[in-house]
């Protein structure tokens, strides 16, 4: 089942159930980006500040030093993308050979030793770009305890109440049965990074999220939006920003669990904006790049 939602002149066009709940997997990313500006426009946290200040433990040990928040946000924090005694699981998972869910008997506890027994081998910052979901796990955590709150109750309370996204939390009841490349039934998203990749919603308040991003409520929508990293392809605070220079930058992010995609992406320069969910794992972004706009998708992947 596919959803769809289109910004264009302040009109939305959607296609598919608009209140279905789809797994947005990794485009609660951008949530996490945005909620690392508000708290930095606060005075609460800095780019700059070590992860060990807000999170003192559970954490890797780390070879060099621990990663700002900054180098965290934009992927550069050196960690793997997901602790390694999962990534076999994941990988499996992810493309359909194993409908086993990979975290069914990761504890609180056994993920807290998973962190602690992760030495990443590279150094954190530098230009290099290495996509980590434990890293914005992370963040998230360490946002929510400098916060002194979960990151459920910190994302509820500065932007899903604000912007009246009603249906979209953390919790998998009542949303659709996802499926694999295959066409099997698929396991929900349940792991110890919230984060990064835990959220629930549908077309209609992705769209009001698009709204606010496109006209910010608040300063942290545009700090997040801004690239801080990379080159062809620019990294936000979470957010990726591709650009060419013949073409108007894209704001955009995608995601992916074990049986759902979704993709989302808006056009500050023309105020439009592109949301697809689907229930099955199979790529939308050639579908989301050519809703938004045909001729400036070409080459951005």
């Amino acid at each position: 089942m596919h959803a769809t939602g289109v910004l264009r002149d302040g009109d939305a066009t959607t296609t598919g159930p608009t209140d279905a709940r789809f797994e947005i997997g990794s485009v609660t990313k951008a949530f996490t980006g945005i909620l690392l500006a508000d708290m930095v426009l606060r005075g609460e946290v800095a780019l700059d500040d070590p992860l060990s200040r807000h999170l003192p433990s559970p954490r890797p040990a780390w070879r060099y030093r621990a990663p700002t928040l900054l180098e965290l946000a934009t992927h550069r924090s050196g960690l793997p993308n997901t602790p390694p005694p999962l990534q076999r699981r994941e990988f499996l998972a992810a493309i359909g050979r194993c409908t086993r869910d990979p975290w069914d008997d990761v504890t609180a506890a056994r993920y807290a030793f998973m962190l602690e027994a992760t030495s990443p081998r590279a150094r954190p910052g530098g230009r290099a770009i290495r996509y980590s979901s434990m890293g914005i796990g992370l963040l998230g955590d360490a946002l929510a305890a400098r916060a002194g709150t979960t990151y459920a109750d910190l994302l509820r309370d500065r932007i899903l109440d604000p912007l009246g996204m009603g249906a979209t939390n953390l919790s998998p009841d009542d949303q659709l049965p996802g499926h694999t490349r295959r066409g099997r039934p698929a396991p929900p998203l349940r792991d110890h990074m919230p984060a990064a990749g835990s959220l629930r919603s549908t077309v209609e308040d992705m769209l009001r999220f698009l709204r606010a991003c496109l006209d910010p409520p608040s300063r942290a929508f545009a700090l997040a939006a801004q690239p801080y990293a990379g080159s062809r392809v620019k990294v936000g605070l979470a957010w990726f920003v591709a650009s060419h220079p013949r073409k108007p930058p894209i704001v955009w992010h995608n995601g992916g669990t074990w049986g759902f995609r979704s993709f989302v992406a808006f056009r500050p320069d023309t105020g439009e904006a592109v949301v697809v969910l689907t229930n099955t794992a199979r790529g939308l972004e050639k579908l989301g790049f050519g809703l938004l706009d045909e001729r400036v998708h070409a080459g951005v992947h």
